[in-house]
């Protein structure tokens, strides 16, 4: 009888390399090892900013924004982060848009200097001064009808603020709380028969 021997399958230094580098890829790819030199990930998701800003709205006391008789710091009107004049309030950084929503009247947002009430005659201007930062001496310059400013970025604080155009004659003026705990006033009654602000209609004026 002879010795039959099966025979040896031999494979090539060649093809035992390629075979390892595709090894390699499969176990990476498999087990997310998405990461470049210096361990920085090759992919990352990327969240959609979130937008902080929100709108201050102007508009004379008269006109259906109203008045309010606030119980911290009396007779306010003529701005809003609502749809009726109120105290303001907001959170420090926060980013807003200074709007006038009146179709006739320009206005002004400005620091009156006042620190524990409405001064009889403030500094205000209807030159602008502060640039995208409401801190102390902030104003917003001449905000022509049906337009706005902004994003302006509010400094910690409390701000007498009022409109240099109306400040006297029609007491649009108002407080500006910026400090964590804030919370927006009450908002003035709307007067009967008058039209329900939509702060959400670009069409809306007061």
């Amino acid at each position: 009888m002879h010795n039959v021997r099966e025979p040896k399958i031999g494979w090539s230094p060649a093809v035992l390399a390629l075979a390892a580098i595709v090894a390699v890829a499969l176990v990476t790819a498999c087990t997310g090892g998405g990461y470049g030199s210096g361990g920085t990930p090759m992919y990352s998701a990327t969240n959609t900013p979130v937008s902080s800003q929100q709108v201050i709205r102007l508009a004379l006391p008269t006109s259906v924004m109203g008045q309010e008789n606030d119980p911290t710091f009396g007779l306010v009107g003529g701005y809003t982060q609502s749809s009726y004049s109120q105290v303001l309030a907001f959170a420090p950084g926060t980013q807003v848009m200074i709007q006038n929503d009146q179709t006739t009247a320009s206005h002004t947002l400005g620091d009156t200097g006042g620190t524990s009430s409405f001064p009889a005659s403030p500094p205000l201007s209807t030159t602008a001064s502060g640039g995208a930062s409401l801190a102390a001496g902030f104003q917003s310059g001449t905000i022509a009808p049906n337009t706005s400013i902004g994003p302006i970025t509010l400094t910690a604080g409390t701000y007498y603020i009022g409109c240099a155009f109306y400040y006297g004659s029609n007491q649009m003026r108002d407080v500006l709380l910026v400090n964590a705990s804030a919370v927006p006033g009450p908002q003035a009654t709307l007067a009967p028969g008058a039209a329900t602000p939509d702060p959400g209609d670009p069409g809306f004026h007061y």
